[in-house]
């Protein structure tokens, strides 16, 4: 049978099995080829050997995320870095585009999947908050270090929290004499038309300024606790600084600008960064305003730039943030930092220089402040800016509905109920709802 099978031009089994383990061999010989080439380059995870063909793993273009104060700044600044055409070693270009968000906003983006790889608040406190509210979402064990949403972070500007105030209105108050929240709280209580606000604690100046009260109520200029943010006698102080704000919630941009419209009529005195001082200065022609530094003490708006630790996150996308770290903080760009009212972060570079806009003709002084107050661990922010809640002036709302058939809502055009706020996770901030909680039981 074989013998027909070969007449037939059939291949003998063993011909077979030559072929097969031939095949097998090459196979083999390629494989351990590839590993040794492999090994060559160096050591790959599976993750990199994927992502390396990829673009998402080779971009180099950093989104940075800011606080609209500092806008015309940072947009000058990121189009002078991006002009130097830098490149990384895989030669991919280094590019940053730049996002406006509230501060507040950028934390809760960051917390989820955001879709910028750095930001650049307006204070600090603010990635304190996010590493805070991180901690608090992840599973550890008992005695594990939770992971920090915050890697590397620099500040590269400053600008300390003033009240700013007409100069004719400051010389009424007492200046150039020291000034502090009890003058404010005494004019405002025996001039039912003096008009000052600050912005609400979802933004640094007003958080920054209430925690600046807080620390006068207390008697401190370092070391708040959440006691101290609690105890009645300085709930009392702030309740009674507070009662006297006209309102709350505009942003100090928005305050800057509502005050270069409608002038004298529209605030006597609010809570600003020094720099937005400076600004209004340069660009009124009319009344100037100046910065009253609390003699209390106070805090610095410090506008950090800090990157993201993201699991999307790419080296050169890490390299690109390191090289803007480095142009911000240069001389030049420091430099330029100083010609936007804002203090630098090299202390190399004179405030009193000729060229520099802190002066008396600009509403400022650049020696003050005095008294700089220390920042508050996370946990004591985090409780006075729910005990605020409950000190701050208290507004009348009036809710008008139309219940008629014509304002009837169909289902489908609900909108999706939302949750209510949580109840704090940190005991510091529970003592202090605790301890409102109870003050409402005992009045009413």
């Amino acid at each position: 049978m074989s013998r027909q099978r070969e007449k037939q031009g059939g291949v003998p089994p063993a011909a077979t099995y030559t072929i097969i383990g031939g095949a097998l061999a090459l196979l083999l010989c390629c494989a351990l080829a590839a590993i040794a080439w492999n090994g060559l380059r160096g050591p790959l995870t599976p993750l990199a050997q994927q992502a390396d063909n990829t673009v998402g793993f080779r971009n180099a273009t950093l989104t940075l995320a800011y606080s609209p104060e500092k806008g015309q700044m940072l947009q000058i600044l990121v189009d002078q870095f991006n002009r130097q055409n830098l490149r990384t070693a895989d030669g991919q270009a280094m590019q940053v585009k730049l996002v406006e968000m509230n501060p507040e906003d950028m934390v809760s983006a960051a917390l989820e999947d955001p879709t910028f790889q750095a930001l650049t608040p307006d204070s600090m406190l603010w990635l304190d908050q996010l590493d805070r509210q991180w901690a608090l979402r992840q599973q550890v064990e008992a005695g594990q270090i939770a992971p920090r949403r915050v890697g590397e972070a620099t500040r590269y500007a400053v600008s300390p929290i003033v009240i700013a105030a007409w100069e004719t209105v400051a010389r009424d108050l007492g200046w150039p004499q020291p000034v502090g929240w009890n003058t404010i709280q005494k004019r405002a209580a025996d001039d039912a038309s003096f008009k000052w606000n600050h912005a609400s604690t979802g933004h640094a100046s007003g958080l920054l300024a209430t925690l600046a009260e807080f620390y006068a109520g207390a008697g401190k200029t370092r070391g708040l606790t959440a006691d101290d943010a609690t105890a009645q006698t300085t709930l009392d102080y702030v309740r009674n600084i507070e009662r006297t704000v006209k309102y709350y919630g505009e942003g100090e941009l928005t305050v800057i600008e509502r005050a270069q419209k409608e002038g004298r009529s529209f605030l006597d005195a609010f809570v600003v960064q020094e720099q937005l001082v400076v600004r209004f200065n340069r660009d009124q022609r009319g009344e100037k305003l100046v910065a009253l530094y609390p003699t209390e003490g106070t805090l610095w708006a410090d506008h950090p730039l800090a990157l993201l630790e993201l699991p999307s996150l790419s080296a050169n996308q890490r390299r690109t943030y390191q090289a803007l770290r480095e142009f911000l903080l240069n001389a030049d760009s420091q430099k330029l930092v100083l010609s936007y009212g804002y203090r630098p972060a090299d202390l190399s570079i004179a405030l009193d220089s000729a060229d520099s806009p802190l002066t008396a003709a600009n509403g400022v002084d650049p020696k003050q402040p005095q008294t700089t107050l220390q920042m508050p661990p996370a946990a004591v922010v985090e409780v006075v800016q729910n005990v605020w809640y409950y000190t701050k002036r208290l507004t009348n709302v009036f809710l008008v509905v139309d219940t008629s058939g014509s304002m009837r809502v169909k289902s489908w055009m609900r909108p999706k109920r939302r949750s209510a706020r949580s109840w704090p996770k940190s005991k510091a901030a529970r003592n202090g709802l605790a301890w409102w909680n109870s003050a409402v039981r005992s009045t009413t």
